[in-house]
């Protein structure tokens, strides 16, 4: 008898505390509490949906809050909501029961204003109860762009008054060219790609960085590699320039196939960023290419590859897959003078690299590597670079020390030298008087992209 009795007790219990939790409340002194107070996103291209953002509303009181009417505080806005599972701008007589919350999901696709200028997209989500409101303010930016697919570019000029977004393919015809302003920003749609059969001239500058990069970067899609193809360098393209430009969250960043009977380079890149490739920072076949205080990090396969023989020059660069987004155990920076083209056949054609002044680093215990399996003629220049090497090499530092450059913070992915650096002051002095970020070298430069200026 005496445990029925307490059975009873503890439904009558439990019952009255669930009907004080549902039972709603008109008293205007509860409050409810917002995750957030407003709900920003990053700047957006318009005419494009956002990622999605979360808003939680909480009712802490013990009774329930009957919401007269949740809304979006504009009638034609760009934001739109998900209430409870709801695809909804608009809710009445919503009840939050005592201790509980609400999910509201907001998403923003930005009306193209047609202007320049970054232009601000707000609204708000309007909560009424019990004689109280409260404003939850929703802020973006857009950006309208220029829109570019499978077109045939001949003699243009890209300025920076607005981004370009290349959704398809472009290409630059042979003895053509296509200039680029500094500052201007190139996003590319998924698998998009750039091909220069003429001349590509992206000329930045160290204020006004030039920008290829994926159409998408809300969200966690600013930092994933693989979202676009790269831009390609056709046979008969000559000329071609990259200055002070960053390239990242692609496939390939530049990839060049222009052999010829010179060794004339027919890419040349300065001052240049490339990372966060899926496949290769640099991959060229059979070409001539010159690169000086370029920094590429974070590949797939290569920082930098060089196959079927070709011309390479490389001063003062930094190429390093330490840390990295993939698992690579096989050297990042590779050169050789043959590519297997069929079974039991080979290109090859001769070699010739030059490395000074330049890191190669990484996590596989050899990180460059030298193939001679085409048999062809082989010249090569190495002097004063840190390569991640088990073998002594002449002329150059190795070693497997962890950050044995002395890079700052390199997982954080900031390749700049710390005050101890063991690349500080072993350099060669060979005529690159600035480095990446556009400061003046000494007279006893730093190995890598980088000259390290102690605070005086």
């Amino acid at each position: 008898m005496r445990s029925k009795l307490l059975f009873l007790i503890i439904i009558l219990f439990w019952l009255g505390c669930s009907t004080r939790e549902e039972s709603v409340s008109f008293d205007p002194d509860l409050e409810l509490l917002f995750s957030n107070d407003t709900v920003n996103f990053d700047t957006l291209l318009s005419e494009r949906r956002s990622n999605t953002r979360r808003l939680t509303v909480y009712n802490p009181n013990a009774e329930a809050i009957r919401l007269d009417e949740i809304s979006l505080g504009k009638q034609n806005s760009d934001y739109s909501l998900i209430i409870n599972g709801r695809e909804t701008n608009t809710v009445s007589n919503e009840r939050i029961f005592g201790g509980d919350s609400m999910l509201i999901l907001v998403e923003v696709n930005v009306t193209s204003r047609n202007e320049d200028l970054p232009y601000l997209v707000k609204d708000s989500i309007i909560f009424s109860w019990n004689s109280n409101q409260e404003h939850v303010k929703l802020v973006s930016y857009g950006q309208d762009a220029r829109a570019i697919s499978s077109q045939i570019i001949c003699d243009e000029t890209w300025t920076n008054s607005r981004p370009y977004i290349i959704s398809d393919t472009v290409l630059v015809q042979q003895n053509c060219q296509l200039l680029i302003d500094p500052g201007t920003q190139v996003f590319y749609e998924n698998d998009a790609v750039m091909f220069i059969a003429g001349t590509l001239k992206a000329n930045g500058d160290s204020a006004n960085h030039i920008i290829f990069r994926n159409a998408r970067f809300d969200g966690v899609f600013d930092q994933v590699p693989g979202q676009w193809n790269g831009i390609y360098f056709l046979e008969g393209s000559t000329n071609n320039e990259v200055n002070y430009t960053e390239i990242f969250n692609g496939q390939i960043g530049l990839r060049v196939g222009t052999p010829d009977d010179d060794d004339i380079p027919d890419l040349v890149v300065n001052n240049t960023t490339i990372y966060n490739m899926s496949v290769a920072g640099i991959l060229a076949f059979t070409s001539d290419v010159s690169a000086t205080n370029t920094l590429i990090y974070n590949c797939g396969n290569y920082l930098v590859g060089g196959f079927a023989g070709g011309n390479y020059d490389f001063r003062h660069c930094t190429f390093s897959n330490e840390p990295a987004l993939f698992v690579q155990d096989e050297p990042t920076v590779q050169f050789s003078d043959n590519i297997v083209i069929s079974e039991n056949n080979l290109l090859t054609d001769e070699l010739s690299l030059t490395v000074i002044n330049t890191i190669i680093w990484g996590t596989a215990e050899e990180e460059l590597l030298i193939n001679n399996g085409g048999g062809e003629q082989i010249s090569l220049q190495l002097e004063k670079n840190i390569i991640r090497s088990v073998q002594e090499i002449p002329n150059n530092f190795t070693s497997t020390e962890f950050n044995f450059p002395g890079f700052l913070e390199s997982f954080s992915n900031n390749y700049q030298l710390d005050s101890l650096a063991f690349a500080r002051n072993k350099g060669l002095d060979i005529g690159v008087e600035i480095d990446l970020t556009g400061r003046k070298r000494d007279n006893i430069p730093d190995i890598g992209a980088y000259e390290r200026f102690d605070k005086e």
